[in-house]
């Protein structure tokens, strides 16, 4: 056994066996030591493909999953070092926190493609508003499913660090299903209801500037929020919406929006 990880099998599987080199599909719910439990994915849930071989996902699951049994579950307890370390995962994982992981082991496959079903069902929305080095706003992007599983990610100014250094922030905001769904059929109809001011993606008027850190409608100028629904990974609608249009920040939409993200773009977020 690895040295930084334990390991406990809850069930004991009776289907095929995951090895060291195994892609394998798993629920994985992660938590802290005193229990709190690590936000889940927006798009997948506890759902995750994982190559075994490879380095995309921590060391302590790909070195506490083989041995397990399709069908299985196990408890695995990883050392930070084998988890998020002395960085953490700022708003869900602190610095240097021992993580304990409930796996239950789906499926072994040949690949490690994302399939339909991988997805968490419904329409996902990701509303984001990008920053270039001249902007005093912040920029962010506001992952909502229908289910209410949501986050906040924005990049935060790192104290005592050169100017300019940055850290990630990704910071959980629960939302009840009923609101999610209604903020989700809310953006799709912006087209609909404020069609001079939204940019469709593939209409020629988007300019994508710095690599994407800015978003502009090039017949004017605007900047543009990018408003992105998909469904099982597949786009429902991809469009840019003039970010200063006052029809647009006086809709109940807007509002909130603003009303949920405001609080957590602080400088030091906490989950909620």
């Amino acid at each position: 056994m690895t040295k930084g990880i334990e390991t406990k099998d809850l069930t004991v599987g009776i289907g095929d066996e995951a090895t060291k080199d195994s892609i394998v599909v798993a629920n994985v719910k992660k938590f802290l030591r005193r229990g709190d439990a690590v936000s889940s994915s927006p798009f997948f849930g506890t759902k995750m493909v994982i190559d075994l071989g490879g380095r995309e996902s921590i060391a302590g699951l790909r070195y506490g999953i083989p041995g397990m049994r399709v069908g299985g579950t196990r408890e695995i307890v990883i050392s930070p070092h084998l988890a998020y370390g002395e960085v953490g995962i700022p708003g869900r994982v602190p610095a240097n926190a021992l993580l304990r992981c409930e796996v239950e082991l789906l499926e072994i496959r040949e690949h490690s493609a994302l399939l339909p079903q991988d997805w968490l069902p419904g329409k996902i929305l990701m509303l984001r508003r990008c920053q270039d080095a001249n902007d005093q706003q912040p920029g962010w992007t506001f992952t909502v499913n229908e289910d209410g599983n949501s986050s906040l990610s924005f990049l935060q100014k790192v104290q005592g660090k050169q100017q300019g250094q940055a850290r990630l922030s990704q910071v959980p905001i629960p939302l009840e299903a009923e609101e999610s769904a209604s903020l989700i059929r809310q953006a799709m109809d912006l087209p609909k209801q404020i069609p001079e001011e939204c940019v469709g993606w593939n209409s020629g008027f988007i300019d994508m500037q710095k690599g994407g850190l800015t978003i502009k409608d090039n017949r004017d100028g605007a900047r543009c929020l990018v408003v992105h629904v998909l469904e099982c990974g597949k786009n429902v609608c991809l469009f840019g919406v003039h970010e200063d249009s006052p029809k647009l920040l006086d809709s109940g939409f807007y509002k909130s929006i603003e009303r949920l993200i405001r609080p957590r773009l602080s400088p030091d977020p906490s989950p909620t």
